[in-house]
């Protein structure tokens, strides 16, 4: 049996770590680059996310949405109805915010189309979201769309109402700081006036068939890797009682991995060719290994089949302990990025919005709808925070006040580490996450309380030798 190793284990969870910092780090930078604003709202803004999904997956926990519920997770026809209500309203207010009533009646999309059509297709998607959300209440998927839709709304509210305002005076950065946290306090606070100060937590059904018996996604899994005379083993275990027993055993040939590999190489290749011109610096790279990860599985699917026997000897051999819970954010995180990247280097609004993050001043003469561009900033903010917010909350099996206001220390770091732009922030973003769990691990006597200071000491070398930043002025 494949014995742990503390390092690699230290990865793992510094990787998991990064993603969930990359989650808000992501729309933070946005903000910051684009629209000039510090924002230390944001931490909070996560915070609300994931309490927002509360009023989907356990409505009866919610002050006066209470009382429209008929058990521990129901809601009668009354509170459905305000559920899609406010779904729909979170689906017509994102749209809104693109440009009033001429967004709804399809100005953003880039093509002319008659209003009646606009507005109908607008009415569908937010019909649908809406039947989408009630429908599949109270599970975690529902919860999280309905927290996704009404953040879109909500966070933008920030720009037009307040530093809008500010920006329109030709405040100082440090007015604008001072601004954002007095922001901060009054989300953070209203949030304890409606819900309280008690600790809450979601319910979901953790188990989910898998080859034919049940795994719960929460608990821990052994990764085995076998090095062996024939090539290598993936062994995925799961604790079972006092016993270890295998959920799923891949063996690689040296010939399979040599063509999977090659196949990876050309696929990366490709796309890197494709996509150099437009993708700056950490674009194509990304673009690069999402390809190449998309073969490997693919080839693992074509080639490899579940059932080998686990090798009783071996090369080499090592464990590494997660749980599907913290691969799936992985990807979730990756997928969320990769869909940023694409809007920004393959869209219209996402050239508009490099160029407003340029000059903003030459971007207006030259045609570019800044307000449109500021909005969607503010918007693609709300968003990520609603997806970091709720994972945070599950990841961490519990929802409090400052839940999002704890990491946000960590969301900054990672910002200014990367260069204070998009791409350096998930950069950053991972960089800290490593930092805080490698760092742990590799000085012996730390305690997790000091991950944080630990980032940070890490951030003041690197700045130390490059001032600007991972990716700053590149």
């Amino acid at each position: 049996m494949a014995a742990e190793t503390g390092l690699l284990n230290a990865i793992v969870t510094g990787v998991v770590t990064g993603s969930i910092v990359a989650l808000g780090a992501t729309g933070l930078a946005l903000v910051y680059d684009i629209a000039e604003v510090p924002n230390f709202a944001h931490g909070d803004l996560l915070t609300l996310g994931a309490y927002a999904a509360l009023l989907v997956n356990k409505p009866d926990t919610v002050p006066l949405f209470d009382l429209l519920a008929t058990g521990s997770q129901q809601v009668g026809v009354a509170g459905a109805a305000v559920l899609f209500v406010l779904s729909a309203a979170g689906v017509l207010g994102t749209v809104y915010h693109l440009g009033g009533v001429r967004a709804l009646k399809g100005s953003w999309w880039g093509v002319d189309v008659p209003d009646g059509v606009a507005l109908a297709v607008h009415g569908g998607i937010a019909a649908a979201v809406g039947a989408a959300v009630v429908l599949g209440a109270p599970a975690f998927e529902a919860a999280l769309l309905f927290s996704f839709v009404l953040l879109g709304a909500v966070v933008p509210l920030l720009e037009s109402l307040i530093f809008r305002k500010f920006r329109e005076k030709d405040v100082e950065l440090a007015l604008m700081l001072i601004v954002s946290l007095a922001v901060a306090f009054v989300v953070r606070f209203g949030i304890q006036t409606i819900f309280g100060g008690e600790i809450r937590f979601y319910t979901v059904e953790t188990t989910v068939p898998f080859l034919g018996g049940p795994l719960d996604f929460t608990l821990a899994k052994f990764f085995d890797f076998f090095l062996v005379d024939g090539g290598l083993t993936l062994a995925i275990m799961e604790s079972r009682g006092d016993a270890v027993e295998p959920l799923l055993v891949l063996s690689y040939s040296w010939l399979e991995l040599a063509v999977v590999g090659l196949a990876t190489a050309g696929v990366a290749y490709a796309a890197h060719r494709r996509r150099r011109g437009t993708a700056g610096v950490v674009g194509p790279r990304l673009a690069a290994a999402l390809s190449g990860l998309a073969v490997l599985a693919l080839g693992g699917a074509v080639f490899w089949g579940g059932g080998t026997a686990i090798p009783e000897t071996s090369i080499a051999a090592t464990r590494v302990r997660t749980s599907p819970l913290r691969l799936g954010i992985v990807v979730l995180a990756l997928l969320m990025m990769s869909a940023l990247h694409y809007l920004l280097q393959a869209t219209t609004l996402g050239k508009a919005m490099r160029a407003t993050s340029d000059n903003r001043t030459l971007a207006m003469v030259r045609g570019i709808n800044t307000r449109q561009v500021m909005m969607s900033v503010w918007i693609i903010s709300g968003l990520f925070a609603a997806i970091g917010g709720v994972m945070l909350g599950f990841l961490f099996s519990s929802i409090t006040i400052n839940l999002g206001f704890n990491l946000l220390l960590a969301m900054f770091a990672g910002v200014i580490l990367g260069g204070i732009s998009v791409y350096g922030a998930i950069l950053g973003s991972y960089v800290v996450g490593l930092a805080m769990e490698v760092g742990i691990f590799a000085i012996p006597g730390l305690s997790a309380t000091y991950r944080i200071p630990v980032a940070f000491v890490v951030l003041l070398l690197v700045l130390l030798v490059k001032p600007e930043g991972i990716v700053g002025g590149s």
